[in-house]
């Protein structure tokens, strides 16, 4: 059975920043979506498409490795799904690398994504969005 097209289109927002690659990004971002990545809980949230070119750029500047996985899709119906998976990092000073828990609330409109919200913890999403953790 195919995916719904919203979890499509996520799969394929996650492989254009898996790839860096801005315009693919762009074209599944909605001019007034709000992104908000872990990060964002110190440098706010990336709105709209200039926020989405900046959390590229940040992204190419901090990490020379940033591969995003999500092993857990859900539809929660009306273009929203949760993903759960994990963020493998390697920063490019440090050189360490991590994996991070990476858990979202996604909402699409008219196929591209107006928000996009991570808690880092799978618990508190699944709770956040009505679901039996």
């Amino acid at each position: 059975m195919a995916e719904p097209a919203h979890i499509e289109a996520f799969l394929r927002g996650v492989d254009a920043i898996n790839r860096l690659d801005v315009e693919a990004a762009l074209a599944l971002t909605h001019p007034d979506g709000v992104f908000e990545p872990l990060r964002s809980q110190t440098e706010g949230a990336f709105i709209g498409e200039e926020g989405m070119r900046r959390f590229l750029a940040d992204t190419a500047d901090a990490f020379e490795l940033f591969k995003a996985t999500y092993t857990d899709l859900r539809d929660l119906g009306g273009e929203r799904l949760i993903a759960i998976g994990s963020i493998r990092i390697r920063g490019r000073e440090s050189g360490v690398e991590q994996d991070v828990v990476s858990a979202a609330i996604v909402e699409f409109r008219d196929g591209r994504m107006w928000s996009y919200r991570d808690y880092g913890d799978r618990r508190l999403a699944l709770e956040t969005a009505g679901l039996d953790a």
